[in-house]
């Protein structure tokens, strides 16, 4: 063999192994729908500004949320901490409790024509003390607030 042939296909063979370990390295990746990252985010500054009605639109008005406004307002009040909310210290997202979701698992079910999203997922955000958003999956992408709560630590 030539010796520019050897460097080619040692060059190709190194380029396979390198996107093989690229590709295993994404399909195990964490994935978490910024879609409901972004509502969740929304549904907090909503409280913080004491807006609940339009908060509550972002619920799935049920016995989780509230089944009414009024229902939803006596649960935001014992949920959620009054002190934390009215310092309005910035909202950050840690991540995802329980569960999670990778790119090979979304990948998997693409595959089998299964719905992508999970049904439900709980968001861990921080903003002074810890806060508890869960959402589920209306479907294509859409999300609804099913649970939310101020915690311990």
């Amino acid at each position: 063999m030539l010796p520019r042939t050897k460097a080619v296909l040692f060059a190709a063979l190194l380029g396979g192994v390198v996107l093989i370990a690229v590709t295993f390295w994404g399909l195990h990746q964490r994935y978490v729908p910024s879609e409901a990252i972004e509502m969740s985010r929304r549904f907090i500054s909503l409280l913080e500004s004491g807006n609940l009605r339009e908060a509550y639109a972002l619920t799935t008005q049920d016995g989780f949320s509230g089944s009414t406004f009024e229902a939803f307002e006596t649960k935001t009040r014992n949920r959620t901490d009054r002190v934390v909310l009215a310092a309005h210290p910035p909202i950050q997202w840690v991540g995802e409790r329980g569960g999670f979701q990778t790119y090979g698992n979304r990948l998997r079910r693409w595959l089998a024509g299964r719905k992508l999203d999970p049904e439900l997922l709980s968001l861990q955000f921080t903003m002074g003390a810890p806060f508890e958003v869960r959402l589920i999956s209306v479907g294509e992408g859409k999300w609804r607030i099913r649970y939310f709560q101020t915690h311990a630590a």
